[in-house]
């Protein structure tokens, strides 16, 4: 059900992005009769909805998009015209036995759910985790990331990367697509080497099949340049704990000699690293090793808590002031920051389920950003060196963190370094050293011919030039002609969810 709210003043979740908007629009499954649909009706309902709000927004000639969580800190979703909420679109559903198709593996078949867009992942952990069913298993997703407030269309679209040493990232446990662009009937997107529905369930929802391997990788991160995705086939696993030993501290050498060990990762899940930029020789290593899931075991402290034991907090603006106190230096403020983040970010001596161990859903806070780009574990060590240079040279308080990534099939997927990515993250203070330290670091990368991608949720609008440098003329024609394909070459149609960040880019046209 469709409900308009008009001119509204918006800010992502971390408020680190403000407009205002035309009209904000909510959508959810309620129906104008109040009776109880199933699941198909459910899924129909959603996608006809957002099918004649695309058809009216072509005819008034506006910009669409779909919002989630909001949890993205760049521009890369949004637009000043129509933004549809579409957060309450939050039901899982298990599949018919009768709808998969003849060649689907039949020992997966009970482990795909179709998801809605608006489901968070925190949402999507409680359903697989905790079935309430008895004819369901209870299963994990394959890979998460620190956070578990993102809506699940929003995770897949900007490639939230997580620290799957041996699988990808969270586009890679998407095996199908429903996205709207304003045709009689949504568009169910496989890929042609990997079916995953049948035709009885394609009629079922209402959908036109189009199974295209360069479409859906192109599809699965392209930040609502598609259309709007309206629900996703996902694969899961039977549920798992993982489990975390003591944080090892090592120097550059060991880290040397592990991440370049390919047998390293071999009995290896997750893998995490942090470092002080303004430490010479000390490294803290997270590894997560998957075990056999044991009911009954006591829930892991959550992390990313900012709270103190008496409930107080320091407040939104507070950690805006600290670091940009001019009387003390970056290295005194960075010894806080990092004292602050290994005794509350990082898992260390404990137990638990990918729901249980990644839970945060806090905002990042007022006036403080974060960034990420990924570059080949081959490089790890000069880009370590780069990253320390770079934050002593501005003299900013950093903590640095890598998540190791294994490469996935998404066309502009950031994690696809070979044989695996490292992904180095940090926070930052969201001022005009942003932007600048960003240059520099990119600038020292390509000083030393260091390939590297930046992280489309988290990083400053990517303009033609350097998305050539990431990703390639080929890959940007593939993605390119993929969404003319989608639309059927209908320039007026594709106009729609155009936005800034996708004409700065040159992927406004084909």
């Amino acid at each position: 059900m469709i409900r308009r709210n008009g001119t509204k003043s918006w800010k992502n979740i971390h408020a680190t992005v403000n407009l205002t908007l035309e009209d904000l629009i909510d959508i959810d499954n309620s129906n104008a009769q109040g009776f109880s649909q199933t699941k198909y009706e459910l899924l129909n309902q959603a996608s006809k909805d957002i099918n004649d709000l695309i058809k009216e927004a072509r005819i008034k000639k506006k910009h669409i998009r779909a919002i989630g969580s909001g949890w993205a800190l760049s521009h890369i979703q949004v637009t000043e015209n129509w933004l549809l909420n579409t957060k309450l679109l939050n039901e899982c559903f298990e599949v018919d036995k009768e709808a998969f198709h003849e060649t689907y593996p039949e020992d997966k078949k009970q482990l795909l759910v179709i998801v809605q867009c608006g489901i968070s992942i925190a949402e999507l952990n409680v359903y697989l985790e905790l079935p309430k069913n008895k004819n369901r298993i209870a299963r994990s997703l394959k890979t998460v990331g620190i956070g578990a407030g993102q809506t699940i269309v929003g995770a897949v679209s900007g490639n939230t990367h997580g620290a799957a040493v041996n699988f990808g990232a969270i586009p890679d446990f998407v095996v199908a697509i429903q996205v709207c662009v304003g045709a009689e009937k949504p568009i169910w997107i496989e890929r042609a080497d990997y079916r995953v529905m049948n035709d009885v369930f394609i009629e079922k929802v209402n959908s036109k099949l189009l199974p295209d391997t360069n479409i859906f990788n192109s599809a699965l991160v392209s930040f609502g340049a598609f259309g709007i995705i309206t629900a996703y086939a996902i694969e899961t696993e039977k549920i798992y704990h993982m489990k975390f030993p003591k944080i090892q501290e090592i120097n550059l050498s060991k880290v040397t000699a592990l991440f370049r060990d390919p047998s390293y990762y071999a009995n290896i899940r997750h893998l995490e690293m942090v470092f002080n930029p303004y430490e010479d020789d000390t490294f803290y290593l997270v590894e997560g090793t998957q075990v056999i899931y044991e009911q009954g075991l006591p829930n892991p402290r959550p992390l990313w808590v900012i709270t103190d034991k008496l409930g107080y907090s320091p407040g939104d603006l507070t950690t805006k002031l600290l670091l940009n106190l001019p009387l003390v230096s970056g290295k005194k403020k960075n010894q806080i920051l990092f004292k602050e983040y290994l005794k509350n970010g990082l898992l260390s001596e404990v137990r638990g389920t990918s729901g249980q161990l990644f839970t945060a859903t806090i905002t990042y806070l007022e006036g403080y950003n974060e960034t990420a780009f990924a570059v080949s574990i081959n490089d790890i060590v000069e880009t370590i060196n780069i990253a320390k240079e770079a934050t002593r040279e501005l003299k900013l308080p950093l903590v640095f963190q890598t998540r190791t990534v294994h490469p996935g099939h998404a066309v502009f997927g950031f994690t696809n370094h070979s044989p695996r990515a490292i992904v180095f993250e940090f926070g930052i203070s969201n001022d005009a050293k942003y932007p600048k330290f960003e240059e520099l670091l990119i600038n020292r990368l390509k000083a030393q011919n260091i390939k590297y991608t930046l992280h489309w949720s988290k990083n400053s609008l990517v303009d033609k030039a350097r998305l050539m440098e990431m990703y390639g003329q080929a890959k940007i024609d593939t993605w390119k002609k993929s969404r003319a394909t989608l639309f059927n070459n209908e320039k007026e149609l594709m106009e729609i969810f155009n936005n800034p960040h996708l004409k700065q880019a040159g992927l406004d046209v084909s």
